[in-house]
Protein backbone atom coordinates (compact mmCIF):
# COMPACT_ATOMS: atom_id res chain seq x y z
CA UNK A 1 0.00 0.00 0.00
CA UNK A 2 3.40 2.33 0.95
CA UNK A 3 4.67 2.15 -2.74
CA UNK A 4 0.82 2.94 -4.35
CA UNK A 5 1.01 6.28 -2.05
CA UNK A 6 4.10 6.57 -3.09
CA UNK A 7 4.00 6.80 -6.67
CA UNK A 8 0.61 8.82 -6.46
CA UNK A 9 2.35 11.64 -4.86
CA UNK A 10 5.38 11.70 -7.66
CA UNK A 11 2.57 11.70 -10.25
CA UNK A 12 1.03 14.58 -8.39
CA UNK A 13 4.55 16.60 -8.35
CA UNK A 14 5.49 15.39 -11.76
CA UNK A 15 5.24 17.83 -15.04
CA UNK A 16 1.82 16.21 -16.71
CA UNK A 17 0.30 17.38 -12.96
CA UNK A 18 2.43 20.38 -12.25
CA UNK A 19 0.30 23.76 -12.03
CA UNK A 20 1.63 26.91 -13.21
CA UNK A 21 3.50 28.89 -10.54
CA UNK A 22 2.56 32.73 -10.20
CA UNK A 23 4.92 35.40 -10.73
CA UNK A 24 4.94 35.84 -6.72
CA UNK A 25 5.94 32.15 -6.32
CA UNK A 26 8.17 32.32 -9.62
CA UNK A 27 9.96 35.29 -7.44
CA UNK A 28 10.10 33.00 -4.12
CA UNK A 29 11.28 30.52 -5.47
CA UNK A 30 14.77 32.54 -6.84
CA UNK A 31 15.20 34.64 -3.64
CA UNK A 32 15.43 30.39 -2.36
CA UNK A 33 17.49 29.21 -4.73
CA UNK A 34 20.20 32.30 -4.63
CA UNK A 35 19.66 32.02 -0.81
CA UNK A 36 20.59 28.33 -0.95
CA UNK A 37 23.27 28.76 -3.08
CA UNK A 38 24.96 31.49 -1.28
CA UNK A 39 24.72 28.99 2.00
CA UNK A 40 26.35 26.37 0.14
CA UNK A 41 29.29 27.98 -1.30
CA UNK A 42 29.38 29.58 2.61
CA UNK A 43 29.81 26.05 3.77
CA UNK A 44 32.22 24.99 1.26
CA UNK A 45 34.38 27.80 2.00
CA UNK A 46 33.97 29.12 -1.77
CA UNK A 47 35.80 32.06 -2.60
CA UNK A 48 32.40 33.22 -4.87
CA UNK A 49 29.75 33.14 -1.31
CA UNK A 50 30.29 36.68 -0.50
CA UNK A 51 28.62 37.98 -4.34
CA UNK A 52 26.48 35.12 -4.48
CA UNK A 53 25.12 36.47 -0.61
CA UNK A 54 25.08 39.84 -2.58
CA UNK A 55 22.95 38.73 -5.47
CA UNK A 56 20.45 36.78 -2.62
CA UNK A 57 20.32 39.95 -1.18
CA UNK A 58 19.19 42.14 -4.32
CA UNK A 59 16.22 39.26 -4.55
CA UNK A 60 15.38 40.23 -0.81
CA UNK A 61 16.71 43.51 0.13
CA UNK A 62 15.10 43.34 3.64
CA UNK A 63 16.43 40.08 4.58
CA UNK A 64 18.08 41.48 8.28
CA UNK A 65 19.94 37.80 8.18
CA UNK A 66 21.26 38.32 4.91
CA UNK A 67 23.12 41.10 5.64
CA UNK A 68 24.42 39.70 8.73
CA UNK A 69 25.42 36.97 6.81
CA UNK A 70 27.32 39.16 4.30
CA UNK A 71 28.93 40.76 7.19
CA UNK A 72 30.26 37.54 9.37
CA UNK A 73 31.36 36.43 5.39
CA UNK A 74 33.09 39.98 4.97
CA UNK A 75 35.17 39.54 8.36
CA UNK A 76 35.70 35.44 8.34
CA UNK A 77 37.61 37.17 4.68
CA UNK A 78 39.48 39.76 6.71
CA UNK A 79 37.88 42.53 4.99
CA UNK A 80 35.59 44.61 7.51
CA UNK A 81 35.61 47.31 4.77
CA UNK A 82 33.10 45.24 2.85
CA UNK A 83 30.86 44.82 5.90
CA UNK A 84 29.62 48.61 5.90
CA UNK A 85 26.57 48.90 3.73
CA UNK A 86 25.62 45.66 5.58
CA UNK A 87 25.81 46.97 9.48
CA UNK A 88 22.87 48.00 10.03
CA UNK A 89 21.45 44.55 10.04
CA UNK A 90 20.81 44.19 13.72
CA UNK A 91 17.90 46.13 15.35
CA UNK A 92 18.73 47.96 18.79
CA UNK A 93 15.62 45.78 20.32
CA UNK A 94 16.64 42.51 18.28
CA UNK A 95 16.20 39.04 20.90
CA UNK A 96 18.87 37.16 18.56
CA UNK A 97 22.55 36.43 20.41
CA UNK A 98 23.69 36.05 17.17
CA UNK A 99 22.78 39.21 16.06
CA UNK A 100 24.79 40.86 18.80
CA UNK A 101 27.46 38.45 18.75
CA UNK A 102 28.50 39.43 14.63
CA UNK A 103 27.80 42.98 15.53
CA UNK A 104 30.17 42.66 18.27
CA UNK A 105 32.98 41.14 16.25
CA UNK A 106 32.54 43.85 13.46
CA UNK A 107 32.73 46.87 15.93
CA UNK A 108 35.84 44.87 17.57
CA UNK A 109 37.68 44.61 14.11
CA UNK A 110 36.77 48.55 13.05
CA UNK A 111 38.69 49.22 16.59
CA UNK A 112 35.25 50.38 18.09
CA UNK A 113 35.94 48.33 21.40
CA UNK A 114 33.28 50.02 23.53
CA UNK A 115 30.58 49.19 21.21
CA UNK A 116 31.85 45.81 20.94
CA UNK A 117 31.88 45.49 24.32
CA UNK A 118 28.10 46.64 24.63
CA UNK A 119 27.14 43.91 21.53
CA UNK A 120 28.92 41.16 23.49
CA UNK A 121 27.36 42.11 26.78
CA UNK A 122 23.69 42.41 25.06
CA UNK A 123 24.70 38.32 23.46
CA UNK A 124 26.04 36.92 26.96
CA UNK A 125 22.46 38.34 28.53
CA UNK A 126 20.14 36.91 25.56
CA UNK A 127 22.29 33.44 25.77
CA UNK A 128 24.28 33.38 29.07
CA UNK A 129 24.84 29.70 28.44
CA UNK A 130 26.49 30.11 25.52
CA UNK A 131 29.94 29.17 25.72
CA UNK A 132 30.57 30.74 21.98
CA UNK A 133 29.60 34.07 22.58
CA UNK A 134 31.50 34.09 26.12
CA UNK A 135 34.71 32.67 24.67
CA UNK A 136 34.95 35.73 22.72
CA UNK A 137 34.03 38.23 24.57
CA UNK A 138 36.50 37.27 27.05
CA UNK A 139 39.28 37.44 23.96
CA UNK A 140 38.47 40.73 23.53
CA UNK A 141 38.53 41.49 26.79
CA UNK A 142 42.28 39.67 27.30
CA UNK A 143 42.93 41.80 24.37
CA UNK A 144 42.42 45.15 26.00
CA UNK A 145 45.42 44.46 28.55
CA UNK A 146 43.70 46.75 31.27
CA UNK A 147 43.61 46.09 34.85
CA UNK A 148 39.49 47.09 34.38
CA UNK A 149 39.42 44.42 31.66
CA UNK A 150 41.02 41.78 33.91
CA UNK A 151 38.29 43.09 36.92
CA UNK A 152 35.43 41.61 34.27
CA UNK A 153 37.27 38.80 33.10
CA UNK A 154 37.52 37.30 37.00
CA UNK A 155 33.81 38.53 37.55
CA UNK A 156 32.68 36.41 34.71
CA UNK A 157 34.43 33.47 36.01
CA UNK A 158 32.71 33.75 38.95
CA UNK A 159 29.42 33.25 36.57
CA UNK A 160 30.58 30.94 34.27
CA UNK A 161 32.19 27.90 35.68
CA UNK A 162 32.10 25.61 32.85
CA UNK A 163 34.73 28.39 31.22
CA UNK A 164 36.65 29.39 34.57
CA UNK A 165 40.03 28.19 33.22
CA UNK A 166 39.69 30.17 29.97
CA UNK A 167 39.06 33.21 31.47
CA UNK A 168 41.36 32.61 34.87
CA UNK A 169 44.19 31.98 31.88
CA UNK A 170 43.29 35.22 29.91
CA UNK A 171 43.55 37.47 33.29
CA UNK A 172 46.83 35.75 33.56
CA UNK A 173 47.50 36.95 30.49
CA UNK A 174 46.45 40.47 31.11
CA UNK A 175 48.72 40.75 34.26
CA UNK A 176 51.68 38.69 32.08
CA UNK A 177 51.78 41.72 29.47
CA UNK A 178 51.21 44.45 31.70
CA UNK A 179 54.64 42.77 33.93
CA UNK A 180 52.41 42.06 37.51
CA UNK A 181 53.93 38.52 37.07
CA UNK A 182 52.89 37.18 40.52
CA UNK A 183 49.34 38.38 39.67
CA UNK A 184 49.71 36.62 36.33
CA UNK A 185 51.11 33.16 38.60
CA UNK A 186 48.25 33.28 40.62
CA UNK A 187 45.86 33.59 38.05
CA UNK A 188 47.79 30.82 35.70
CA UNK A 189 47.45 28.79 39.29
CA UNK A 190 43.83 29.52 39.42
CA UNK A 191 43.09 27.93 35.86
CA UNK A 192 45.25 24.93 36.43
CA UNK A 193 43.49 24.63 39.81
CA UNK A 194 40.23 24.06 37.75
CA UNK A 195 42.07 22.32 34.57
CA UNK A 196 45.29 21.13 35.56
CA UNK A 197 46.05 19.95 32.34
CA UNK A 198 45.07 23.33 30.72
CA UNK A 199 48.06 24.10 28.01
CA UNK A 200 47.42 28.22 27.62
CA UNK A 201 47.53 28.07 31.12
CA UNK A 202 50.65 25.96 31.39
CA UNK A 203 52.17 27.67 28.64
CA UNK A 204 51.56 31.52 30.20
CA UNK A 205 53.60 29.94 33.09
CA UNK A 206 56.34 29.06 31.21
CA UNK A 207 56.42 32.51 30.06
CA UNK A 208 56.27 34.25 33.33
CA UNK A 209 59.42 32.17 34.32
CA UNK A 210 61.06 32.70 31.26
CA UNK A 211 61.00 36.91 31.64
CA UNK A 212 61.78 36.72 35.20
CA UNK A 213 64.78 34.02 34.32
CA UNK A 214 63.68 31.29 36.12
CA UNK A 215 64.81 29.09 33.35
CA UNK A 216 64.44 25.82 34.75
CA UNK A 217 61.17 26.27 36.11
CA UNK A 218 59.90 27.56 32.23
CA UNK A 219 61.62 24.10 30.92
CA UNK A 220 59.92 21.82 33.21
CA UNK A 221 56.51 23.73 32.15
CA UNK A 222 57.39 23.31 28.64
CA UNK A 223 58.41 19.29 28.78
CA UNK A 224 55.18 19.05 30.90
CA UNK A 225 53.64 20.43 28.01
CA UNK A 226 55.35 18.03 25.40
CA UNK A 227 54.30 14.95 27.51
CA UNK A 228 50.76 16.04 27.34
CA UNK A 229 51.05 16.43 23.44
CA UNK A 230 50.84 20.52 23.64
CA UNK A 231 54.57 20.32 21.72
CA UNK A 232 55.02 22.67 18.81
CA UNK A 233 57.29 24.51 16.64
CA UNK A 234 57.18 27.59 19.04
CA UNK A 235 57.97 25.56 22.27
CA UNK A 236 60.73 23.34 21.29
CA UNK A 237 62.14 26.18 19.61
CA UNK A 238 61.86 28.55 22.86
CA UNK A 239 63.14 25.36 24.72
CA UNK A 240 66.36 25.20 22.50
CA UNK A 241 66.68 29.27 23.27
CA UNK A 242 66.87 28.15 26.62
CA UNK A 243 69.30 25.30 26.86
CA UNK A 244 71.68 27.22 24.29
CA UNK A 245 71.41 30.22 26.97
CA UNK A 246 72.30 27.80 29.63
CA UNK A 247 75.27 26.60 26.90
CA UNK A 248 73.75 23.22 26.72
CA UNK A 249 74.10 22.78 22.68
CA UNK A 250 73.27 18.87 22.12
CA UNK A 251 69.98 19.51 24.07
CA UNK A 252 69.44 22.73 22.10
CA UNK A 253 70.22 21.23 18.58
CA UNK A 254 67.41 18.46 19.70
CA UNK A 255 64.83 20.70 20.34
CA UNK A 256 65.69 23.04 17.33
CA UNK A 257 65.82 19.77 15.42
CA UNK A 258 61.78 18.74 16.68
CA UNK A 259 61.13 22.38 16.29
CA UNK A 260 62.29 21.88 12.26
CA UNK A 261 60.42 18.48 12.17
CA UNK A 262 56.86 20.36 13.41
CA UNK A 263 57.41 23.23 11.24
CA UNK A 264 59.77 22.95 8.37
CA UNK A 265 60.55 26.74 7.88
CA UNK A 266 59.89 28.38 11.56
CA UNK A 267 62.40 31.20 11.32
CA UNK A 268 64.29 31.40 14.66
CA UNK A 269 64.34 27.31 14.74
CA UNK A 270 66.18 27.89 11.31
CA UNK A 271 68.40 31.01 12.37
CA UNK A 272 69.76 29.24 15.98
CA UNK A 273 70.37 25.89 13.68
CA UNK A 274 72.41 27.97 11.51
CA UNK A 275 74.19 29.19 14.36
CA UNK A 276 74.76 25.62 15.94
CA UNK A 277 76.34 24.58 12.39
CA UNK A 278 78.02 27.44 11.98
CA UNK A 279 80.01 27.00 15.84
CA UNK A 280 80.75 23.51 14.39
CA UNK A 281 82.43 24.51 10.91
CA UNK A 282 79.21 23.14 9.21
CA UNK A 283 78.68 25.61 6.35
CA UNK A 284 77.03 23.36 4.27
CA UNK A 285 74.27 22.50 6.55
CA UNK A 286 74.17 26.24 7.91
CA UNK A 287 73.00 27.56 4.44
CA UNK A 288 70.35 25.10 4.18
CA UNK A 289 68.90 26.02 7.60
CA UNK A 290 68.57 29.33 6.36
CA UNK A 291 67.41 28.94 3.17
CA UNK A 292 64.46 26.68 4.51
CA UNK A 293 63.65 29.66 6.69
CA UNK A 294 59.88 30.69 5.72
CA UNK A 295 61.32 34.35 4.90
CA UNK A 296 64.35 33.62 3.36
CA UNK A 297 62.58 34.80 -0.17
CA UNK A 298 62.16 38.13 1.46
CA UNK A 299 64.95 38.70 3.55
CA UNK A 300 67.78 40.32 1.86
CA UNK A 301 70.05 39.48 4.91
CA UNK A 302 69.95 35.46 5.13
CA UNK A 303 71.12 35.78 0.76
CA UNK A 304 73.75 37.04 2.33
CA UNK A 305 74.32 35.04 5.22
CA UNK A 306 74.09 32.11 2.81
CA UNK A 307 77.07 33.66 0.66
CA UNK A 308 79.33 33.86 3.68
CA UNK A 309 78.50 30.16 4.34
CA UNK A 310 79.12 29.25 0.56
CA UNK A 311 82.32 31.38 0.80
CA UNK A 312 83.46 29.80 3.93
CA UNK A 313 82.71 26.29 2.25
CA UNK A 314 85.85 27.81 -0.79
CA UNK A 315 82.50 28.20 -3.40
CA UNK A 316 83.61 31.39 -4.43
CA UNK A 317 81.72 31.26 -7.71
CA UNK A 318 78.46 29.73 -5.80
CA UNK A 319 78.94 32.81 -3.01
CA UNK A 320 78.94 35.22 -6.09
CA UNK A 321 76.07 33.84 -7.77
CA UNK A 322 74.09 34.21 -4.74
CA UNK A 323 74.66 37.73 -4.42
CA UNK A 324 74.06 38.52 -7.93
CA UNK A 325 70.78 37.09 -7.63
CA UNK A 326 69.87 38.83 -4.35
CA UNK A 327 71.33 41.74 -6.01
CA UNK A 328 68.11 41.24 -8.89
CA UNK A 329 65.96 40.55 -6.29
CA UNK A 330 66.18 43.33 -3.68
CA UNK A 331 67.01 46.03 -5.77
CA UNK A 332 68.11 49.17 -3.80
CA UNK A 333 69.10 47.32 -0.69
CA UNK A 334 72.48 48.63 0.45
CA UNK A 335 73.53 45.53 2.54
CA UNK A 336 72.90 42.88 -0.82
CA UNK A 337 74.76 45.86 -3.31
CA UNK A 338 77.95 46.19 -1.36
CA UNK A 339 78.19 42.44 -0.31
CA UNK A 340 77.99 42.03 -4.29
CA UNK A 341 80.63 44.73 -4.95
CA UNK A 342 82.70 42.72 -2.49
CA UNK A 343 82.16 39.66 -3.87
CA UNK A 344 82.86 41.15 -7.65
CA UNK A 345 86.34 43.12 -6.67
CA UNK A 346 87.63 39.73 -5.27
CA UNK A 347 86.52 37.82 -8.45
CA UNK A 348 88.39 40.43 -10.49
CA UNK A 349 85.36 41.59 -11.96
CA UNK A 350 86.76 45.41 -11.40
CA UNK A 351 84.22 47.28 -13.92
CA UNK A 352 80.89 45.75 -12.58
CA UNK A 353 82.31 46.12 -8.45
CA UNK A 354 82.86 50.04 -9.86
CA UNK A 355 79.21 50.19 -10.89
CA UNK A 356 77.79 48.36 -8.18
CA UNK A 357 79.46 50.48 -5.72
CA UNK A 358 78.92 53.68 -7.21
CA UNK A 359 75.13 53.47 -7.23
CA UNK A 360 75.97 52.32 -3.56
CA UNK A 361 77.75 55.98 -2.85
CA UNK A 362 75.39 57.81 -4.67
CA UNK A 363 72.25 57.42 -2.45
CA UNK A 364 75.14 56.60 0.93
CA UNK A 365 77.93 58.91 0.22
CA UNK A 366 79.23 58.28 3.80
CA UNK A 367 78.89 54.35 3.91
CA UNK A 368 83.41 54.28 4.55
CA UNK A 369 83.42 50.71 3.51
CA UNK A 370 81.59 51.00 0.32
CA UNK A 371 83.82 53.81 -0.77
CA UNK A 372 87.20 51.51 0.49
CA UNK A 373 85.43 48.89 -2.25
CA UNK A 374 85.36 51.39 -5.09
CA UNK A 375 88.96 52.45 -4.52
CA UNK A 376 89.84 49.30 -4.89
CA UNK A 377 88.02 48.37 -7.99
CA UNK A 378 89.86 51.86 -9.20
CA UNK A 379 92.91 50.09 -8.14
CA UNK A 380 92.19 47.27 -10.11
CA UNK A 381 90.40 49.37 -13.15
CA UNK A 382 94.02 51.39 -13.55
CA UNK A 383 91.87 54.09 -13.11
CA UNK A 384 94.73 55.77 -10.64
CA UNK A 385 93.26 59.46 -10.58
CA UNK A 386 90.48 58.53 -9.43
CA UNK A 387 91.58 56.09 -7.17
CA UNK A 388 93.33 59.01 -5.44
CA UNK A 389 90.77 61.37 -5.63
CA UNK A 390 88.92 58.61 -3.21
CA UNK A 391 91.69 57.79 -0.80
CA UNK A 392 92.14 61.23 -0.21
CA UNK A 393 88.41 61.80 0.86
CA UNK A 394 88.90 59.06 3.35
CA UNK A 395 91.99 60.07 4.53
CA UNK A 396 90.92 63.53 4.92
CA UNK A 397 87.82 61.89 6.79
CA UNK A 398 89.64 59.53 8.89
CA UNK A 399 93.61 60.17 9.05
CA UNK A 400 93.72 56.58 10.83
CA UNK A 401 92.01 54.82 7.77
CA UNK A 402 94.89 51.96 7.93
CA UNK A 403 92.90 50.23 4.78
CA UNK A 404 93.15 53.61 2.67
CA UNK A 405 96.76 54.60 3.96
CA UNK A 406 98.20 51.23 2.85
CA UNK A 407 96.29 50.80 -0.62
CA UNK A 408 97.74 54.20 -1.54
CA UNK A 409 101.00 52.65 -0.11
CA UNK A 410 100.63 49.58 -2.28
CA UNK A 411 99.39 51.66 -5.59
CA UNK A 412 102.34 53.90 -5.55
CA UNK A 413 104.54 51.04 -4.97
CA UNK A 414 103.16 48.56 -7.91
CA UNK A 415 103.34 51.50 -10.36
CA UNK A 416 107.26 52.79 -9.10
CA UNK A 417 105.92 56.53 -8.05
CA UNK A 418 106.17 58.55 -5.24
CA UNK A 419 107.98 56.09 -3.12
CA UNK A 420 109.11 58.03 -0.73
CA UNK A 421 105.27 59.57 -0.66
CA UNK A 422 104.03 55.61 0.12
CA UNK A 423 106.72 55.17 2.78
CA UNK A 424 104.83 57.58 4.66
CA UNK A 425 101.99 56.09 4.19
CA UNK A 426 102.51 52.58 4.73
CA UNK A 427 104.24 53.78 7.93
CA UNK A 428 101.08 55.55 9.15
CA UNK A 429 99.15 52.04 8.36
CA UNK A 430 101.77 50.24 10.30
CA UNK A 431 101.57 52.96 13.38
CA UNK A 432 97.91 51.90 13.46
CA UNK A 433 97.79 48.35 13.22
CA UNK A 434 101.93 47.17 13.54
CA UNK A 435 100.93 43.48 13.25
CA UNK A 436 99.03 43.53 10.55
CA UNK A 437 100.74 40.93 7.47
CA UNK A 438 99.62 43.09 4.64
CA UNK A 439 100.57 46.14 5.85
CA UNK A 440 104.30 44.60 6.77
CA UNK A 441 104.11 43.20 3.13
CA UNK A 442 103.62 46.97 1.72
CA UNK A 443 106.18 48.54 3.54
CA UNK A 444 108.60 45.78 2.27
CA UNK A 445 107.36 45.82 -1.12
CA UNK A 446 108.17 49.69 -0.81
CA UNK A 447 111.65 49.37 0.28
CA UNK A 448 112.44 46.23 -2.67
CA UNK A 449 111.14 49.04 -5.19
CA UNK A 450 113.50 51.41 -3.49
CA UNK A 451 116.48 48.53 -3.99
CA UNK A 452 116.74 48.29 0.11
CA UNK A 453 116.34 44.37 -0.66
CA UNK A 454 117.86 43.53 2.85
CA UNK A 455 114.78 45.83 4.78
CA UNK A 456 112.47 43.96 2.80
CA UNK A 457 113.99 41.08 3.72
CA UNK A 458 114.12 42.17 7.73
CA UNK A 459 110.38 42.54 7.67
CA UNK A 460 109.63 38.94 5.96
CA UNK A 461 111.82 37.37 8.72
CA UNK A 462 108.89 39.05 11.53
CA UNK A 463 105.72 37.07 9.53
CA UNK A 464 105.17 33.55 10.40
CA UNK A 465 105.23 30.32 7.85
CA UNK A 466 101.37 30.31 7.62
CA UNK A 467 101.26 33.62 6.16
CA UNK A 468 103.31 33.02 2.75
CA UNK A 469 101.10 29.36 2.65
CA UNK A 470 97.89 31.75 3.39
CA UNK A 471 98.81 34.59 1.02
CA UNK A 472 100.39 34.36 -2.88
CA UNK A 473 101.11 37.72 -3.22
CA UNK A 474 103.12 37.79 -0.36
CA UNK A 475 104.88 35.12 -0.98
CA UNK A 476 105.70 36.28 -4.60
CA UNK A 477 107.22 39.20 -2.78
CA UNK A 478 109.19 37.45 -0.64
CA UNK A 479 110.67 35.37 -3.11
CA UNK A 480 111.38 38.48 -5.36
CA UNK A 481 113.11 40.06 -2.64
CA UNK A 482 115.48 36.74 -1.84
CA UNK A 483 116.18 36.63 -5.89
CA UNK A 484 117.25 40.24 -5.42
CA UNK A 485 119.50 38.89 -2.72
CA UNK A 486 121.24 35.89 -4.49
CA UNK A 487 119.17 33.77 -2.25
CA UNK A 488 117.38 31.36 -5.46
CA UNK A 489 117.54 28.19 -2.94
CA UNK A 490 115.45 30.09 -0.80
CA UNK A 491 113.28 32.05 -3.32
CA UNK A 492 112.34 28.90 -4.97
CA UNK A 493 110.49 27.94 -1.97
CA UNK A 494 108.23 30.82 -1.77
CA UNK A 495 107.65 31.36 -5.44
CA UNK A 496 106.75 27.80 -5.60
CA UNK A 497 103.75 28.67 -3.34
CA UNK A 498 102.69 31.57 -5.62
CA UNK A 499 103.59 30.56 -9.19
CA UNK A 500 99.76 28.67 -9.60
CA UNK A 501 98.12 31.96 -8.99
CA UNK A 502 101.00 35.20 -9.69
CA UNK A 503 101.87 35.15 -13.21
CA UNK A 504 104.71 36.94 -11.98
CA UNK A 505 106.21 35.04 -9.97
CA UNK A 506 105.85 31.73 -12.42
CA UNK A 507 107.90 34.15 -14.84
CA UNK A 508 110.60 34.74 -11.84
CA UNK A 509 110.36 31.17 -10.53
CA UNK A 510 111.17 29.58 -14.54
CA UNK A 511 113.59 32.19 -14.73
CA UNK A 512 115.89 31.57 -11.75
CA UNK A 513 115.23 27.96 -12.41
Amino acid sequence: MKKILIWALCAVCSPAFALPLTAESRREARQINAFLKAVYAQRANDNASFALLQQALKLSPDSAYIKRLLVAQALAEGKPELAQPYADFVPADSTDPEDWTVYGAYQWKLGQVEEAEKAYEKALALAPENSQVLYQYASLLSSLGSMQAAAKLLELAEKYPALAADIYTAAGNIYGRSKQYQQALAYYDKALAVSPKEPAAMLGRAEVYEKTSQYFLMLHELEELEKIGYGSAATYSRMGSVFLLVKDLPKAETYFLKAKADDNGDIPTSYFLALIAEQKGDYARAAGYVRDAADYNENASKWVQVSFYLQRLNQPQESLKTLAQAYQKFPGNVEVAYFYGVALNDNAQYKKAARVLEQVLDTNPSYTEARMQYAYALDGLKKYKALEEQLEMLIGENPQNAAALNLYAYSLAERGVRLNEASGYAARALAVSPQDASFIDTMAWIYFKQNKPDLARDLFTSLDTETFSANAEIAYHYGAVLVALGQQTEAKKYLELARREIKAAEKLYKKIK
